[in-house]
């Protein structure tokens, strides 16, 4: 498997940059998750419209999905124009309701639903659905090929939820929009230290620290994860690449 980050800012984009999608690349397939702000103009650096083989929305909250709606527009516009376009399947929670229905009615993307009993055949890998504690319906996606894991928190509070989910993974993705010093009575993201914490709980062989806050630096964030000495911890940064 290849997992490519085509956008870590949470919330919205920092300068420069995308706010949350990943392309996931194994048995010559090309699957995009989540496709938040800009993320379709950097999935373009690697993968044409024509060649997306499927798509899977974590939740369905703006910076994790608004541009499947400039997606959409692409493939109307270039099927307009002749290329051959195939149906794109798109699998995601059903709520919030509003904003599914928002997804229907489009020839060219075949919409599944996800929950947390879903086990998804993905061209030779499995892909299983952890829900998370977040503000809508959301769900963590750990994807096994071959022996090798990818886990995904999508948006998610630490919680022994996660532990399942994370289990002896080879690259785990976390959400790292929050920070301990700037800590709050309700939080929506987990913080460095709690990264740390699911790390240790789950045995992650190397884990990526995502969905950044753009209001907070990445200084501040490595600041509080170099506390407890060596792991094997990355930011996230558009362009990096990860094979596993």
């Amino acid at each position: 498997m290849r997992i490519t980050i085509l956008g870590c800012s949470g919330g919205y984009p920092a300068k420069g940059g995308a706010t949350t999608g990943y392309l996931l690349q194994l048995s010559g397939k090309n699957i995009l998750i989540d496709c938040g702000s800009g993320v379709i103009s950097n999935l373009f650096n690697y993968v044409p419209l024509e060649k997306i083989d499927a798509v899977i929305l974590t939740h369905l909250h703006a910076d994790h999905m608004s541009d499947v709606f400039v997606l959409k527009y692409a493939l109307q516009m270039n099927k307009q124009n002749g290329l051959d376009i195939h149906p794109i399947p798109l699998f995601c929670p059903v709520t919030p309701e509003s904003v599914y229905d928002q997804l229907l009615n489009d020839t060219n993307l075949v919409v599944g639903h996800i929950n947390s009993s879903t086990e998804l055949p993905l061209f030779g890998a499995t892909a299983t659905f952890f829900r998370t504690n977040h503000s809508v319906e959301c769900y963590g996606i750990r994807i096994e090929h071959e022996g090798k894991v990818l886990a995904f928190s999508a948006d998610a509070l630490f919680g022994p939820e996660l532990f399942p989910l994370f289990q002896n993974a080879d690259v785990g993705i976390m959400d790292c929009g929050a920070l301990e010093k700037a800590r709050k009575p309700v939080m929506l993201h987990m913080t460095p230290s709690e990264c740390f914490r699911l790390y240790q709980e789950c045995g992650v062989k190397k884990v990526v620290l995502s969905h950044l806050v753009p209001y907070y630096s990445i200084s501040d964030v490595v600041e509080e994860a170099e506390m407890f000495g060596p792991w094997p911890y990355e930011t996230a940064s558009i362009n990096q690449i990860y094979d596993i």
